[in-house]
């Protein structure tokens, strides 16, 4: 059977929740490489900037990433709004209450 409009737009929301945990963690395991090879004597300077171009873009990319997550987090709310189907409406709730921790966390940094 295909997926509704409710599953498609809970599981979206749900995955770039999950996506921007993935680029946090990438973003910090790179910082953690950059400061290892700032410390090294031996590393090539072309090395050190291309790694440390490879962190800035992570962190480059993580703004659109929230953007994004408020535009699916608005787009679920708006549908639930209006929706009128039978099925449980618990696991849009639950992905809205992610988001919007999600996205509360972010604004206080």
């Amino acid at each position: 059977m295909a997926p509704t409009q409710l599953e498609i737009k809970v599981k979206a929301l749900e995955r770039l929740v999950k996506e921007e945990s993935y680029y946090q963690q990438e973003a910090k395991d790179q910082a953690a490489h950059v400061e290892n090879l700032k410390n090294d004597p031996k590393i090539d300077p072309y090395d050190l900037k291309k790694q440390v171009e490879v962190l800035e873009d992570t962190q480059r990319l993580l703004p659109t990433l929230y953007q994004k997550i408020r535009e699916f987090k608005d787009d679920l709310s708006q549908f639930l709004a209006s929706y009128k189907g039978i099925e449980k409406t618990e696991p849009a709730t639950a992905a809205l209450e992610s988001a919007e921790t999600l996205l509360a966390t972010v604004e206080q940094k």
